[in-house]
């Protein structure tokens, strides 16, 4: 199943019920009995993007589907689509007009579009999931297509900021700038409460679907991927899960070899350049995945295309990376997560020195580094740490959230919230710049951002 009920508190989270009733986006992927930990723009971004849409389709009639085009990204109020095209059958009919996107079938009645104008001209109703339709809420002749059962794209692999959003206007600009410094606390606070337990729900999710241990493990593994990496580390960790690895008990270097060898990120030959130091290093892992590799003909292997080294830092590398999650896979450190907080000093003492702590890269020049710093560190407590203990009712893991680094969204959001001349004071606090993220999420993404003035 692609979604389960979730057990996750409300009353952990005061204020985000205050800021849902604004926002309106849980709408979107939760009701009684079920969660879905996905946006309703995963799904359009999906249809959007021809590498992610599969080739051939059906509708809920079960007849073949060509697409044309997928419609121009609508950023104004109405359907998702402006005059998307398909061929619809055997016979190929040519059939246009705009397309809506929801999650569920019944999102249509459920966000009043039957009694909508705006929406008089959709001709395609594209769902992820299948449901019943009642032809008489549409607009006649509404081809359906549900998406869940025809795609194989994994959705964490889409990155929606890639893709369309909306400028704010000029009758829009800086909807905060005019609010008192209170209630802009309130909201962001209240926003960023939100966003923590999203952030909640969707780990409760995915452990009720991998285990817990897994789920921790596979989050993780993300968070080292840092935001250009992020899907590769996530793919390796669900090809290669922490069961499989089980084998090299606390070896944790046959671990990372492995690691390495079905990343495709094991070089195949020494660059000319290497120190001899590096040379060694290089043939003693090669040696290692040597031994190893025929117990893994079975799995697919990564190839060096999978991953993203545009604007890497060579302490960020993912050759880097990996050696600190080897190192927390061979100790253990996924197991008795109740005891684990990854910013407490036991994080380092886990990690053994090696290689990476003389260098930098492989053509470097011998330099004492940490395998990780602090700054990473404190962003898996922030999205993998402290998500897993309130997913387990822990509501004090609040009381110690690290604050989000500064980073361009940040900076982004409260530009256009606030304007050029505000104080950055005003979101100093670890929630309140959780809050700025979920805003950017919710209004600025999608161009709602006239909806907060």
């Amino acid at each position: 199943m692609f979604y389960r009920s979730s057990e996750v508190k409300e009353e952990l989270f005061p204020g985000a019920a205050g800021y849902r009733r604004i926002c309106r986006s849980n709408e979107l992927r939760e009701g009684p009995g079920y969660y879905f930990p996905y946006s309703e723009r995963h799904v359009q971004a999906l249809w959007f993007d021809d590498s992610l849409r599969p080739s051939a389709l059906k509708t809920s009639l079960g007849e073949p589907v060509a697409v044309e085009s997928p419609g121009r990204w609508n950023l104004e109020a109405g359907p998702d689509f402006r005059g998307a095209v398909l061929l619809v059958g055997r016979e190929r009919r040519r059939v246009a007009g705009d397309a809506e996107i929801h999650i569920f079938s019944s999102d249509w009645k459920n966000h009043g579009h039957h009694t909508d104008s705006r929406y008089d001209d959709v001709r395609f109703h594209i769902t992820w999931f299948a449901g019943p339709v009642n032809p008489s809420q549409f607009p006649p002749g509404t081809v359906h297509i549900s998406l869940s059962d025809q795609c194989a794209i994994n959705l964490d692999s889409i990155d929606v900021t890639a893709y369309p959003y909306g400028e704010p206007r000029a009758s829009s600009h800086f909807p905060m700038s005019g609010k008192r410094p209170d209630e802009i606390s309130q909201t962001l606070e209240n926003a960023g409460m939100e966003r923590m337990r999203q952030k909640a729900l969707r780990l409760a999710w995915l452990m009720q679907e991998r285990g817990e241990a897994q789920a921790v493990y596979e989050e993780t593994a993300a968070a080292l991927g840092y935001k250009n990496n992020k899907v590769s580390f996530r793919k390796l960790a669900q090809t290669m899960p922490l069961s499989a690895l089980a084998r090299y008990g606390d070896d944790w270097e046959t671990v990372y070899a492995v690691l390495l060898g079905i990343s495709g990120l094991l070089p195949k030959q020494p660059g000319a350049k290497w120190s001899t130091e590096s040379k060694a290093y290089f043939r003693s892992l090669w040696d290692c995945w040597w031994h190893e590799e025929h117990c893994w003909e079975d799995v697919i292997r990564m190839n060096r295309s999978d991953w993203n080294f545009s604007g890497v830092r060579p302490l960020n590398h993912p050759v880097r990376r990996l050696c600190v999650l080897a190192q927390w896979v061979s100790g253990g450190f996924f197991q008795c997560l109740e005891e684990k907080s990854v910013c407490s000093e036991t994080a380092f003492q886990a990690l053994e020195k090696s290689f990476w702590n003389q260098r930098i890269g492989w053509t470097g020049k011998e330099k004492k580094t940490e395998l990780i710093g602090k700054g990473r560190l404190q962003a898996i407590e922030l999205n993998v740490f402290v998500p897993y203990r309130l997913a387990k009712g822990e509501g004090s893991a609040l009381g110690k959230l690290p604050a989000e680094s500064m980073n361009s969204v940040i900076k982004e959001a409260a530009y256009i919230l606030f304007g050029p001349d505000h104080s950055s004071r005003l979101y100093r606090s670890a929630m309140a710049r959780q809050g700025l993220l979920q805003i950017h999420s919710d209004f600025i993404l999608p161009g709602r951002i006239s909806e907060l003035g």
